[in-house]
C-alpha cells in the first residue's frame, strides 16, 4: 500500500508538547494539501460544550496558513478514540507527539502507543516535544533484511517521490558470539556483511528513478541508527513494527522506544501484517 495523503489526523491533549506534531507534518501538508483533523480525548468529569480552547486555537492556527483544519473532541480511553476516529475518518496518517503531560502524553511510558501501533492502519509520524520543525531533504530507512521490514518503502519510496527526498538504507549488522569457543572464552563470529542486500535495494529503487544510497553500520540497533541519523541530519526516519531479526522487536522490546524517545527527527512508523503460515 503506497502512502497517499488525503487526511491526517492529529491527536492533541491541550499541552504544548503535544503540538510539535504540528509543525512535524507540515512538509506533508504542504506536499499533499490533506483534510487535518485536531482531536483531543477527554475522560467523563472534563467533557465540555465545544473543543477547549487551545485545540480552537491550533485550529485557528493551521486555517489562518490555508491548511483545511478542523476539531473533534470524544470522550473515553485514548487509545480506542484515537484508533476509532482514525478508522471512522479514513485517516491516511495519525501525526502525534511523545510525551504530552495527559491522555496521548502517555503514549510511550503506558500502553497507548503500543496499542495504537499494534491496530492503527495507517502509519504514524511520532514526534517527541524539542524536535525542531524543518524541511525533509534526506529520510533514513531502517532495515533488517527482511521483506517485513522493506513494506515501509511502499510509503517511503512515494513520499521521496513527491518530496525529492534523498533515501538513506541503513542496515544494521550485530557480531554473532558463539558459545563453542575455548575454554571460557567464547567466539565471535563477524556479523553478516549487509551491503549486497542493501546494494540490491537501491539498484530497485535506482530503477523507479528515486534517490537512494546505502549506509551499513554496526553495533546495537537502535544506538547505531540514532546515532547516524543525529552525525549525518536526517530529517526523518522511518521503519516497519515486525521485521523477523533486528527490527522486529520493535513492539515487543526496547528498540523501538529508544528510537522514538531519542530520534532527533520525526520517526515515520507502520506496523507490518501478521506474517503468513510458512
Amino acid at each position: 500500500m503506497s502512502l497517499e495523503i488525503r487526511r491526517i489526523l492529529v491527536p492533541l491533549d491541550g499541552s504544548s508538547e503535544s503540538e510539535v506534531a504540528v509543525g512535524a507534518m507540515m512538509p506533508l501538508v504542504r506536499a499533499y494539501e490533506p483534510e487535518v483533523l485536531l482531536l483531543t480525548v477527554v475522560g467523563a468529569a472534563e467533557a465540555a460544550p465545544g473543543p477547549p480552547p487551545q485545540l480552537s486555537k491550533a485550529c485557528e492556527a493551521l486555517r489562518a496558513n490555508r491548511v483545511n483544519a478542523s476539531t473533534a473532541v470524544r470522550e473515553g480511553k485514548p487509545a480506542e478514540q484515537i484508533l476509532a476516529c482514525s478508522r471512522e475518518r479514513k485517516a491516511d496518517l495519525i501525526a502525534l507527539a511523545t510525551h504530552g503531560r495527559t491522555g496521548v502524553g502517555r503514549l510511550l511510558v503506558g500502553s497507548v502507543t503500543e496499542e495504537v501501533l499494534r491496530h492503527a492502519d495507517a502509519p504514524l509520524l511520532v514526534c517527541r516535544p524539542g524536535t525542531v520543525a524543518a524541511e525533509w531533504k534526506r529520510v533514513l530507512v531502517a532495515l533488517d533484511g527482511s521483506p517485513r521490514a522493506e513494506l515501509i518503502l511502499e510509503d517511503v519510496g512515494p513520499l521521496a517521490g513527491k518530496l525529492g527526498l534523498e533515501m538513506e538504507l541503513v542496515r544494521v549488522a550485530l557480531p554473532v558470539v558463539s558459545g563453542a569457543g575455548v575454554g571460557e572464552f567464547p567466539i565471535v563470529i563477524p556479523p553478516e556483511d549487509p551491503m549486497p542486500y542493501l546494494n540490491e535495494a537501491v539498484g530497485r529503487l535506482s530503477g523507479q528513478g528515486l534517490r537512494a544510497r546505502a549506509v551499513g553500520l554496526e553495533g546495537r540497533a537502535a544506538t547505531s541508527i540514532l546515532k547516524h541519523a543525529g552525525e549525518t541530519g536526517a530529517h526523518l526516519i522511518a521503519m516497519t513494527t515486525h521485521g523477523r531479526t533486528g527490527l522486529s522487536r520493535v513492539l515487543l522490546g526496547s528498540i523501538a522506544e529508544e528510537i522514538l524517545r531519542h530520534a532527533p527527527c520525526p520517526v515515520l512508523v507502520r506496523r507490518s501484517p501478521t506474517a503468513p503460515p510458512a
